[in-house]
C-alpha cells in the first residue's frame, strides 16, 4: 500500500454566533483503515495561523487521530502524517463546513 493512500475527512456542525459568524465545531481524521491507522503514528494538524494553537498534534489512534476544534470559516490545512517506520508524508485538505455531523 502506497502512503500517499491516506485520506481525510471532517464534520461539522453549527453551534451558535460570534459576532457577525456563524460558530461551527469540527472535527478533522484520518479516513481510513484498520490497517492503514496501524502504520500511523501520530498526526501533526497545521491550522490557520489565526487559531491560538495553530500547530496540534494528535497519537490516538483509537479516534482515527481525530483533532476537535471550532471556528467560523473554512480553510486549508497542512497536514504531516509519521509512521511508525519514521517516514513522513505531507498532505493539504481543505475543512469543509458543509460536512454535516453523523446523527
Amino acid at each position: 500500500m502506497s502512503y500517499t493512500e491516506i485520506r481525510f475527512n471532517n464534520y461539522a456542525k453549527k453551534i451558535g454566533r460570534r459576532g457577525t459568524y456563524d460558530w461551527y465545531q469540527w472535527r478533522v481524521f484520518v479516513d481510513g483503515d484498520d490497517s492503514t491507522l496501524d502504520r500511523i503514528k501520530q498526526v501533526t494538524y497545521i491550522l490557520h495561523p489565526t487559531f491560538p494553537n495553530p500547530i496540534q498534534v494528535v497519537n490516538d489512534r483509537g479516534s482515527k487521530f481525530a483533532l476537535n476544534s471550532s471556528g467560523w470559516g473554512s480553510f486549508t490545512m497542512s497536514i504531516v502524517i509519521e509512521f511508525k517506520d519514521g517516514k513522513e508524508e505531507q498532505a493539504k485538505y481543505f475543512l469543509d463546513l458543509g460536512k454535516k455531523w453523523p446523527e
